[in-house]
């Protein structure tokens, strides 16, 4: 079970952020050695004691000081690079996702790393949300940190649509901190109306546990991975998890340290070694979401339309009329990556999503 289950877990880097001197970054010199274009970027407010910042659709984000604009008190001469979790999606398929020659690269310019995400999606649900909850609720756990928290969203109906489970303080710590969170990523994606990737839509399930270093605590796991190099990853994973938690068979025995780990535990946390990061393009495709559109969108659209009809109305100028105030981070990605493309690719798509099946 537990190999089978494991087919259906991946490694990413779903948050990354990082500061860097402004000597060593002139003419913001390292976006454009990551492939990155100075002019798809709009001018932002500052943020974190900057005066100024750049935004890529919101998924790719740096902050800094305009010398023709008054300085912040507390503020610094440097660079502030973050990438989201779409942006670290972007930022891994134009580095080939070798987070290791990046971070050894940037340690070399005196970066500091000040945030790194590592999430593992699980599209068998191999950890049961219920059962986690309930072994935190009892106290049938072992653990470093001394907080966890529960988080739950439900529709009008008090119907459960998407769980958090916290563990570890998210204090913002001078020193930094790590915490891990368990929660339902295919009910997000599902909340705002977004395309799930297609391992999701196979089996319906998609759970992602997450670990979140910040400060000191990322800069050290990027040393590490910048050292050990890209498979060690998730060796580096299965470490820090363990520490963080290991859920206990409770006994008899009043002193919890002597209590048995759950079986499931230990088959999850051993076989981590084996999951290796995976493809950083798998949910962001103009092809694919012209299909999904096709499948599961048109055919709602179209019965609209007839409704409208009746009404002696068009729901495709009511549709080109709504105001849409900003897309999404993954609606921004999908038209940057693609806005280049030549004109007949584009055409290419379009043709084939008005093919018959």
């Amino acid at each position: 079970m537990v190999k089978n289950g494991y087919k259906s877990m991946f490694l990413k880097v779903d948050w990354f952020a990082f500061t860097i001197p402004d000597y060593q970054d002139e003419d913001f010199r390292i976006l454009e050695s990551l492939g990155y274009r100075i002019e798809d970027f709009e001018d932002v407010s500052g943020r974190y004691f900057y005066n100024a910042g750049l935004s890529l659709g919101g998924y790719c984000n740096i902050y800094f000081n305009d010398k023709e604009k008054k300085l912040l008190t507390n503020t610094s001469p440097t660079h502030n690079y973050q990438w989201t979790g779409q942006g670290s999606t972007d930022l891994a398929m134009k580095i080939d996702n070798d987070w290791a020659a990046l971070f050894k690269e940037l340690l070399r310019l005196n970066a500091h790393i000040t945030r790194i995400d590592l999430a593992l999606d699980d599209y068998s649900a191999f950890l049961d949300f219920d059962v986690l909850e309930e072994h935190l609720k009892h106290g049938y756990y072992k653990s470093i940190k001394r907080s966890y928290n529960v988080v739950k969203e439900a529709d009008s109906n008090s119907i459960i649509k998407g769980r958090t489970i916290y563990l570890g303080s998210q204090s913002k710590s001078s020193k930094g901190s790590y915490f891990v969170r368990f929660y339902d990523k295919i009910a997000q994606y599902r909340s705002k109306g977004q395309l799930p990737p297609e391992r999701a839509l196979e089996t319906n399930k998609w759970n992602r546990y997450e670990i979140v270093f910040t400060k000191k605590k990322a800069h050290d796991i990027a040393e590490k991975i910048a050292v050990l190099g890209n498979d060690e990853i998730s060796i580096i994973y299965k470490s820090v998890m363990n520490l963080l938690v290991q859920f206990l068979v409770p006994g008899l025995d009043s002193n919890k340290s002597r209590w048995e780990t759950c079986d499931w535990w230990l088959d999850f946390v051993d076989g981590c070694e084996d999951i290796k990061l995976s493809d950083p393009e798998r949910d962001m495709d103009l092809g694919r979401m012209l299909k999904w559109l096709k499948v599961s969108v048109v055919p709602a659209v179209q019965m609209l339309n007839e409704l409208a009809k009746i009404a002696n109305m068009n729901f495709y100028d009511c549709m080109a009329n709504v105001e849409i105030e900003q897309y999404s981070k993954k609606l921004n990605r999908l038209f940057n990556n693609n806005k280049n493309l030549s004109q007949s690719e584009i055409r290419r798509h379009f043709i084939d999503f008005m093919k018959e099946e």
